[in-house]
Order: structure tokens, then sequence, then C-alpha cells
């Protein structure tokens, strides 16, 4: 029998402009979403690009988080058909492209956080991190996952 790995030891990943891997928008686990990661566009565009602390200033990137989580819940009502199922966000992960001097992060993900909020009241309360990182996919100055748990369907 030979093994899956063996056949993928000399093989490599796919070069560049191949089509990427099937990555899953959300995954279901018994009724715990995990979200992937949302950047910051509406319609296809991005609303700012950059690093904040550099061309992306404090209020646009907090408007950035805030499209990210929009992004997060539109995700989830694809999947569910509507919010109603949310029982909780359980944890919320915010990602913040800044330069090395930057440390508001959190300011940043507070945007993203009363979206939560205003969109589901008490169950968009979450845990949450807010990290500085380098750079994200495609030029976003934000980025966000989450953890969300939710109700069974109905029968």
């Amino acid at each position: 029998m030979t093994s899956p790995l063996s056949e993928l030891t000399n093989a490599g990943p796919s070069p560049l402009g191949a089509p990427r891997p099937g990555i899953l928008p959300i995954r279901d686990d018994n009724g715990v979403l995990t979200v992937s990661g949302q950047i910051a566009a509406a319609d296809g565009v991005l609303l700012h690009s950059g690093q904040v602390g550099g061309p992306v200033t404090l209020i646009q990137a907090r408007d950035c988080a805030w499209q990210c989580a929009l992004n997060v819940l539109t995700v989830v009502e694809r999947e569910l058909g509507s919010l109603d199922r949310v029982v909780q966000v359980d944890r919320v992960t915010v990602y913040v492209a800044s330069t090395p001097d930057f440390t508001d992060q959190h300011l940043v993900a507070d945007a993203a956080t009363e979206a939560f909020i205003r969109v589901l009241g008490e169950r968009g309360r979450h845990a949450r991190a807010a990290l500085g990182v380098a750079a994200l996919p495609a030029g976003s100055p934000t980025e966000i996952d989450a953890i969300i748990r939710v109700r069974p369907p109905r029968r």
C-alpha cells in the first residue's frame, strides 16, 4: 500500500498562476462555524490598500474592519439562510497590516466588534485578538476570521 505522502515527496506545490486550492469560506463542525479570513472588500473592490500608519489612516482602517465584520456575517448568512440561528460569536481575530510603529490595532478591531454587536446584539459580543502584521492578502489593511456557534436547523 502506498502512502499519500510518498506520492507528494517529490511533487512540490503547484506553480504560481495555477488554480488555487479549494479553501472553504466556512466550515461547520456540529454547530461551531469557523469562518475563513475576510478582507476589506465590498463588491469585489478593496475599500483601501496598504498599511495602517502608512497610507491608510486609523479612520480608514476602522472602516475596513467594519467591512470585514460585515463580510464575515454575510458568509454566515449565505451558509445558514439567515442569522437567526446564530447563538454567539465566540471569537474574532482581527489582523491589521500596519507599520512597525503603529500600536492601535485594538482601536481598529473595536470597529469590527461594534459591527458584530450592532447586527447581532448580545449574541455579537465575543473574545478577540487584534494583531499587527506586515501585509495581508490583496493589500487589504485588515482581515478578520471568526468562530461562531449556531443552533441546529429546525426539522
